[in-house]
Parts: structure tokens; sequence; C-alpha cells
């Protein structure tokens, strides 16, 4: 008979132990689901690019860490190996192109692979413009051999109604208007395709059907190069420190481009009762060249941003007060304007942003015709190196050109450091701005 309080089994006389009779999956079936969940829930937290011909991204609610002014650049190499382990931004690259542009397209399509796309594996939308013939199936071919395998690819086209002169807009008057600019030397400005292509990167494009699905894009253009390993995600790096945005290079614009921009946002601001976020990156915006407003912005050949805040209904009524205002094209008998998608861009951040949303990708060795910019050192040293005030920032694996070089193009078109030239660079500007939103 057995003690009292035993827990040993009782097994009845004539009757079989059950659990031997079990079989072997039934008994560790329990565990195995266990195992199963617990695959599944690290699998949606950090899923594998590789896994199926669509992106899985990583969805979780907006950033815990307040948006920080401060936060450094990054210096050296991350590890690869473990940042290309992480959860994806729900993103794209997103490229404006036409078949003509095949040529440039290939070599930065590989630059951008070996340099960062290769290992973090965000999709690309390609979309072209309803004036040009659609893209033949021998482009995309040309473009797949140069994406790995697997590489996930959409194709589209801009709504033929945002590729268009405005309706309310006196066509004939325009068009004339386009002749007047290009005699008086405005850049681009009798390219009827350029002034459909700066309105609609400076507002329609991040209502494209393609990009509705995504929170964040990368804008890529044919020709442009890439000189440094990028071995974290810059997407993830915006996001963890409540950015909207981030770029390379900043530049003045040609002021016979914008001579009524400027005064037209401002006027919008005071009718709306917006007061711009913060007064550093609105005195950047603002500085004046004697009675001339000198111009700088974010060259937008290179951005990466929150699609949220493009859609925002703050930057869409915005971007609709200045189409109504037909700046995009012309004014009446005013032949002088032509508002490029980079200084509207700069304007809605310093006004609906501010400095501490906006990070200037200063590791990132970038190309955009003879502009460039390069970290002052590099390294192969997996990081963080230091960035404390006054050292310079260490780039990763940078194989940098140097200022001057022609690179097979006529003299007069050398290379130009946007780093420090004061020429065309705004960059001592932007520096002397986030100094003074961090009390220095």
């Amino acid at each position: 008979m057995l003690p009292r309080h035993s827990t040993s089994p009782v097994r009845l006389k004539g009757h079989p132990d059950l659990r031997e009779d079990l079989p072997l999956l039934a008994r560790i079936a329990p565990f195995l689901a266990c195992v199963l969940l617990a695959v599944l829930v690290l699998t949606s937290l950090n899923p594998s690019p590789w896994s199926s011909p669509t992106h899985l991204f990583l969805r979780r609610p907006p950033p815990l860490i307040e948006a920080d002014d401060h936060v450094p650049p990054v210096s050296g190499c991350s590890d690869t190996s473990l940042t290309a382990l992480e959860g994806r931004e729900n993103a794209a690259i997103v490229l404006l192109i036409r078949e003509s542009d095949l040529p440039e397209l290939l070599p930065t399509l590989s630059s951008f692979e070996s340099r960062f796309n290769a290992r973090f594996r965000y999709p690309y939308v390609f979309v072209s413009d309803p004036d040009d013939p659609p893209l033949p199936d021998e482009f995309k071919l040309e473009v797949g051999k140069v994406l790995p395998e697997g590489a996930v690819t959409e194709w589209g086209v801009v709504p033929e109604a945002h590729w268009r002169i405005p309706e309310w807009m006196d066509q004939t008057e325009v068009r004339a208007g386009f002749i007047l600019q290009e005699e008086r030397g405005v850049q681009y400005a009798g390219r009827e395709g350029y002034h459909h292509m700066c309105r609609w990167y400076s507002g329609l494009w991040a209502r494209h059907p393609l990009l509705a699905k995504y929170d964040w894009y990368w804008r890529l253009e044919p020709g442009v190069r890439f000189y440094c390993t990028i071995s974290y995600d810059p997407f993830r790096f915006l996001a963890l420190h409540n950015k909207v945005y981030g770029f390379a290079i900043t530049v003045i614009d040609q002021i016979n481009t914008i001579p009524s921009l400027i005064p037209t946002v401002l006027d919008y601001l005071e009718a709306k009762g917006i007061k711009p976020r913060d007064p550093h990156s609105w005195e950047f915006l603002m500085r004046k060249n004697g009675d001339d407003y000198a111009a700088c912005h974010f060259w937008t050949n290179f951005e990466i941003g929150d699609l949220r805040f493009f859609r925002s209904r703050e930057y869409q009524d915005l971007f609709r007060a200045l189409d109504q205002a037909g700046g995009f094209y012309t004014e009446r008998a005013s032949c002088e304007i032509l508002w490029g998608d980079a200084p509207v861009r700069a304007l809605a951040l310093g006004a609906l942003a501010g400095i501490d949303k906006i990070h200037h990708f200063e590791d990132i060795g970038y190309q955009h015709d003879w502009f460039f910019q390069c970290p002052s050192r590099s390294t192969s040293l997996l990081g963080p190196l230091s960035t404390k005030e006054g050292e310079s920032v260490a780039g990763c694996q940078c194989e940098c050109p140097m200022a001057g070089d022609l690179q097979g193009r006529e003299k007069g078109r050398e290379l130009v450091d946007m780093n420090d030239d004061w020429r065309y660079s705004c960059m001592s500007f932007w520096k002397d701005a986030v100094r003074k939103s961090r009390g220095k």
C-alpha cells in the first residue's frame, strides 16, 4: 500500500501504462508547439529579407526615443553580420527614370547594391513619366542583371494628371514663358518635363499608388555614385531617433529660379498662423545676400524621408497652395520663376518639422554630377568610433575621389567637395545652425 501523500503513479492491475503506448510525436507535441510559436514571434520582429519574394517589414509603434538634435553621425563600420539581421523599416528605394537613363542607371544600381542594399534588400520602385514610351522588357531585364537574385522591383508610371500643366493655368501663356525663361538663363526652364518633375517631386510623388503601402523612401537617381560602405540601415537610424528627413549635400540655389518662392511661403504661413518649429533651421533657410535670399536647401537627388510626414495634411496643404500659385511653371508675364522641389522641400521642413527632425548623413560618400561629399577619414574598424567635438567622422571603407578631378568631363566641371566649398555649399551655415540649436 502506498503512503498517504505519495505522488507516485498508481498502476491498476491488468491495465498497461498508457504513456508508454502514446506515439512519440504526441508526447513531444506541446514542446514543438512552443518552439513554433517562438519562431513565429521572432520572425515577425526580425524578418529575413531573403525568405519570400516580398519583404516582411518591421512594423512598430512610433519611436519611444525623443527627437534629439544631438544625435552624432555614424562613425566607423558596423558589423553587417548583425545589422543585416535587424528588422526592416517599411521602406522602398524610389527612382524616376526614362529609357534613355539606362547607361547611367546600371552603374548607379551596381554601386548602391555593393555599398548598401545587397545586405539589406529593400525593394525598388521604378516610376517613368507618361510622356515617354512604356519601358520595354529589355530595359527591365538589363536592370535585373545588376540586382541580386530575388531582388524586389515594382514598375509604374506617373499618373497623367500629375505630369501636365494644371488646368487652372493658360497653357499657351505658360509655354511662352518657358521660352523667355530659357532666354534669361533660368536653368532647365526650357524643358517642360523638368517643370513637371519639380512639381511632382514637390508633393505629388508621395501620393503615388505604388508608394501608398510604404512609410519611408530613399530617392535614387541615375548617374549617382556611393563611395563608402553603408554598414547600418539609414531607414532604421532615422526611425529610432524620431527623424523625418536625411540629406547628404546642401547647396545654394540659383536665386533667379525662385525669386518669389520664399515670399509666397511666408505669406502662406502668416495666413495660416503657422510659426516655424525652431528658429535655427529657419535662420539657415532665410539667409540673405543683400536684399536677396541666399536660398540654402538640401539637394534632393539624395534624400531619405518619412512618407507619413510628406503625406500629412500640413505638408500637402502647403504644397497645394504653392501649386495654385503657379510657380512650378510661371506666373503670368513673369518669366523668371521656376520653383524646384529642393527649395520647396527645405522650406516645408523648416516650417513644419525643424532642425531636430533632420539628419545630415555626413558618413556617406556620395556624388551627383560634379558635386560630392566624402568623410575626411576612412576605416575598416568596427565602430562606433569617436565623434567628439572637433574630431572628423570616419566613413566605412571609403574610396573617395579628389576635389578638382575631371573624371572624364570637360574643363570647368571639376569635382567640387561640398563639405567646405564656399562657392556652392551651405554646409558651414548648416553646421552653424546645428551648433546654435545645441546652445554652443
